[in-house]
């Protein structure tokens, strides 16, 4: 007797009529293989929950994920009792280190049976305490300290915002460790900073439309010694900063990039 395929078997129960008085059973669907077509040969595994809106799906680590209009995949943010896209691609950072929650899946109960629990005789029960709070120095009325970048408060860095005609979407340069914009797969210009100001890199062609990392290659030593002549250093520790800036910016968030990752 020959046995019938696993997702036959899912259709087949999915298809019988529920019972009277039973709650009805919740449909499966498997893990999907997806591409991310903004990284070269990135693929994730992805899956939908039952309750999850129309069009989302949700990654093995629980984060909620959907295609936008482009076909890049984002991750997703809890909006109400909703959810809506963010800015951060999908393969760009840990979500981890962002303010981003994995999308809850409720168990589904049919019952709860209430059971009485009576004490043990002749056994004493001790007081629980509650916990005592840590002691914190005085700070006089001041406010602790903060960490913020010094690119944060700088006018050249942060004018990159306003260029919404020139940049939709921001990064960090593997090597040198600079931040960088620009717009679309195939754009006419890329923007890196110096530590200084934003240096501009334009294509070699202007007929035949380069991709970022192939614009870069032409780039990189003259970057990389301006880069050093002003004694730039980015700390890794600064990147989901400017990730949640970039996503304040309205700029997609792409992670770290290696065009010689590509030779």
């Amino acid at each position: 007797m020959k046995r019938l395929p696993f997702f036959l078997l899912v259709l087949l129960f999915a298809s019988l009529p529920a019972v009277p008085g039973e709650a009805s059973s919740v449909y499966v669907v498997e893990p999907v293989l997806v591409n991310q077509p903004v990284y070269a040969g990135m693929n994730f595994y992805v899956y939908r929950p039952y309750n999850l809106p129309e069009g989302w799906f949700v990654t093995f680590d629980g984060y909620p994920v959907v295609r936008t209009s482009s076909g890049a995949w984002v991750y997703g943010a809890a909006s109400g009792s909703g959810l809506v896209p963010t800015a951060f691609v999908v393969g760009s950072l840990n979500p981890a280190s962002l303010s981003l929650v994995q999308y809850p899946v409720p168990a589904a109960v049919t019952s709860v049976n209430h059971v009485q629990v009576l004490p043990l005789a002749g056994v004493s029960h001790p007081t629980i305490q509650p916990p005592v709070q840590p002691s914190l120095p005085s700070s006089s009325g001041m406010l602790l300290p903060t960490y913020i970048p010094s690119w944060a408060t700088n006018p050249s860095f942060n004018a990159i915002g306003s260029w919404n005609r020139l940049v939709d979407r921001m990064g960090i340069l593997d090597n040198p460790r600079v931040p960088i914009a620009w717009k679309g797969d195939r754009p006419k210009a890329i923007y890196a900073w110096t530590g200084r100001s934003w240096y501009q890199m334009t294509s070699s062609s202007i007929d035949i439309p380069e991709r970022p990392s192939e614009m870069l290659k032409d780039h990189l030593y003259s970057l990389t010694r301006m880069v050093h002549g002003n004694n730039m250093r980015w700390s890794d520790s600064d990147t989901p900063l400017l990730a949640h800036q970039a996503a304040v910016w309205g700029y997609l968030w792409m992670g770290r990039l290696s065009p010689l990752a590509d030779n």
